[in-house]
């Protein structure tokens, strides 16, 4: 399923770009058109497919006992597993800057739980919590090619048991949806192998401004984010939230007319363009049009994460620190990855997952330790800002909803 959904959103990212090539004004018709479809289906269908999809699997996690377990089904389900792919898919034609890996988790968890529910009575009992841990693991393992990733996702943002209690079913399902995966699209690298052959101490003074820039930027996305989905929350007329998506979909269009498709879709090409050519100088302001759009794009509903489009950000902001230092090849290559990092140790808060996942994306091991080091600033700086997650904030006000809704019959009663 991972590999079935990277083709569809490869396509509707390609279609994006094609319709903004053959007439660049008519971003302001299928990006409105886009965003409203793309909301009106998690709207109607599944309103718990919004998003990026990990908080939903957290929140599903902490309600798997015996009390709670029957509100599981809000969060993953053969339903969300539809419109999660069909909803994310519609907002990348609009152009919306949105990435499939945390749909990709939320989408295998529901696969994993699904099969949970088909296993006959005889079947050697096993946890519900682990089904959920494996399938998540799973799906960021399939979706990057980055089994180790996805192994120590589940240890350090997901779980909060010993992996004693749950390292064979982790273990089983990541190498089998791994395989796979690598056996539908080849031994793929997300990112292929960049050079990174850095020299002089010039090298560290850039990763600490990239660490502490990653790390400041991407606290502060977060934090304007949050606010601006909790006054989207707090709209209850439709008119009101149409009026939000409608409003949202027209400065995604603006910034897409002005500053073109590298303003548009997940980032991938900004990544490859800057890792593996000698354009790697962006624009200064690059990093704030793809947050802005970011923001705009995410916040209002409908299907999408923020995995891809962090490591865009991430590998922008690293571009133009690298520009500012005068650095070339290698060494830009290393702040370019490090920036990546940085930025999504800033949106997780897991500094091991976000800097084994570059690893594994490029195949470097010779730059673990600087990845680690950006990691750990960047953590910093963004820890000053909240210590929670972005995705914790999220899981918690999931909980709080579906909590005061079990609560709501008692009451009126």
């Amino acid at each position: 399923m991972a590999f079935f959904y990277s083709r569809i959103f490869h396509y509707a990212e390609s279609l994006s770009f094609y319709i903004y090539n053959q007439h660049k004004a008519s971003i302001f018709i299928s990006t409105p058109l886009a965003f409203i479809i793309s909301w009106w289906l998690v709207h109607v269908y599944a309103r718990f497919a919004k998003g990026s999809g990990i908080p939903q699997v957290m929140a599903a996690i902490e309600l798997a006992q015996p009390t709670k377990k029957h509100l599981i089904p809000l969060f993953i389900s053969p339903r969300i597993i539809v419109i999660k792919i069909i909803s994310s898919a519609v907002k990348v034609v609009g152009g919306g800057i949105v990435g499939r890996e945390g749909p990709t988790i939320q989408i295998s968890s529901s696969i994993f739980n699904q099969v949970y529910k088909w296993l006959p009575n005889w079947w050697q009992p096993i946890s519900q919590k682990n089904i959920l841990l494996a399938g998540a693991s799973s799906g960021l393992a399939a979706a990057f090619n980055t089994p180790l990733g996805g192994i120590i996702f589940a240890i350090e943002e997901l779980s909060k048991f010993h992996i004693r209690y749950y390292r064979y079913p982790l273990f089983i399902a990541v190498i089998i949806a791994g395989l796979t995966a690598q056996g539908l699209g080849g031994p793929y690298l997300y990112l292929g192998h960049p050079k990174t052959n850095f020299s002089g101490w010039m090298i560290y003074g850039g990763i600490l401004v990239t660490g502490i820039l990653s790390g400041y930027f991407g606290a502060w996305m977060c934090s304007f984010m949050l606010r601006f989905m909790s006054f989207v929350n707090r709209q209850k007329r439709r008119i009101q939230q149409l009026s939000i998506v409608l409003g949202c979909a027209l400065v995604v269009a603006v910034i897409i007319y002005f500053f073109g498709t590298e303003a548009m879709g997940s980032g991938k090409s900004i990544m490859e363009r800057t890792l593996f050519t000698d354009q790697k100088k962006v624009e200064w302001y690059l990093p704030l049009i793809r947050i802005v759009g970011l923001v705009f794009s995410f916040s209002f509903g409908g299907a999408g994460g923020v995995f891809a489009p962090s490591l865009s950000i991430g590998a922008s902001i690293g571009a133009v620190v690298s520009d500012l230092l005068r650095l070339t090849e290698g060494n830009a290559n290393l702040l370019i990855l490090v920036g990546m990092t940085g930025f999504l140790t800033s949106v997780t808060r897991a500094p091991f997952t976000s800097a084994i996942i570059i690893f594994e994306m490029t195949d470097r091991h010779s730059i673990i330790f600087y990845l680690l080091f950006g990691a750990v600033i960047a953590n910093i700086i963004a820890s000053i800002s909240s210590r929670k997650s972005f995705y914790d904030v999220i899981k918690e006000s999931y909980l709080k909803e579906v909590g005061e809704e079990e609560e709501r019959p008692t009451t009126n009663s």
